[in-house]
């Protein structure tokens, strides 16, 4: 059986390695794509349990064929962060490494069919998993208000013509539908003033963005990542999270804040009622970022920032007290 074609340099992939906590058991890779970190992970622990999931039938095929000659890989299953929770309940298992990579694969741009990227002419699709999903790019252009589009690029895509952007697309639909990437960043382009595009920037680059954000419900989906791994880490455990902008990497940032301070009480109480601890330590003040090297060979690595979490002892409802061995 030949190798399903899936192009993906893991990125980041030395810092990734070197996070790890000596003597990992059972690992969790929640972006398997080509099964790159994965299988640096068996190499480097060869005995230990490796659980992965991947919402992308076409990653999902690589990764089992590539996954195929490791005695260590004990499930891999399709599926979102917002499924984990079903599958910690089959598992039950708590990890002493949690990945995730929250960047697009070079497949998925490189693959026209798909509609993820402006310079591959193809239907505006973005759909992760086509055959789960329901609602296109082009359904969501066609089906939600003005209101609903501008407000849509400026959350998620934080572009600064959304109102402009949103009244040109209801007025090309008026006419037909937007049904391919090429109609899109053409018309993104043309509403854009020519002195506010950027050298080597897109103009429609936050415009895709934006609708991919939606398309695959990608904040709800980090945050049900959160939630599901800060109660599934062993105690001494870490989660690394590798996003690649802003609107990724912020909740991050946020929720390993939140983690580390020990009260949650409001702050007008004279003392603390809640008699909570900190839940962790993040390893590191700044983002790791690649090197000079790593960027040479991969120029995608640019835009990576890896943020690891140290999972402490406290045990807490529906956490490693749960589970733990």
């Amino acid at each position: 059986m030949s190798e399903p074609r899936f192009r993906h340099l893991p990125v980041l992939l030395a810092e990734v390695l070197g996070s790890t906590p000596a003597n990992s058991k059972n690992l969790l890779d929640c972006t398997l794509g080509g099964a790159g970190h994965s299988r640096a992970l068996l190499g480097k622990f060869p005995k230990a349990n490796l659980y992965g999931i991947d919402r992308d039938p076409t990653a999902l095929a690589a990764s089992r064929h590539r996954l195929a000659e490791y005695p260590g890989v004990t499930a891999i299953e399709q599926a979102s962060f917002l499924e984990l929770p079903y599958w910690a309940e089959k598992w039950r298992k708590p990890f002493d490494f949690i990945l995730a990579d929250l960047g697009m694969s070079s497949e998925q741009l490189a693959t026209p069919e798909r509609g993820f990227s402006f310079l591959q002419e193809g239907p505006l699709d973005m759909r992760m998993d086509p055959f789960r999903q329901v609602e296109t790019a082009t359904q969501i252009l066609q089906q939600r208000s003005e209101f609903e589009i501008r407000r849509l690029l400026q959350t998620y895509g934080e572009e600064r013509f959304a109102p402009q952007i949103a009244r040109a697309i209801v007025q090309h639909r008026a006419n037909a539908p937007l049904v391919t990437t090429s109609e899109l960043a053409e018309l993104v382009e043309r509403v854009i003033p020519r002195k506010f595009q950027k050298p080597n920037f897109h103009p429609a680059t936050q415009t895709f963005q934006a609708l991919r954000m939606e398309v695959n419900r990608e904040p709800e989906e980090i945050n049900a990542l959160l939630d599901f791994a800060i109660k599934n880490l062993q105690p001494g455990g870490r989660l690394a999270i590798i996003s690649f902008h802003s609107l990724e990497d912020r909740p991050v940032k946020q929720r390993f804040r939140e983690w580390e301070r020990p009260c949650r009480c409001p702050s007008d109480l004279p003392r603390c009622v809640c008699g909570l601890q900190a839940l962790g330590v993040s390893l590191q003040r700044k983002p790791i970022v690649a090197g000079a090297e790593e960027i040479e060979k991969n120029p995608r690595s640019r835009s990576a920032r890896l943020r690891i979490f140290e999972r402490n002892a406290t045990c807490f409802p529906g956490s490693d007290k749960e589970y733990r061995n």
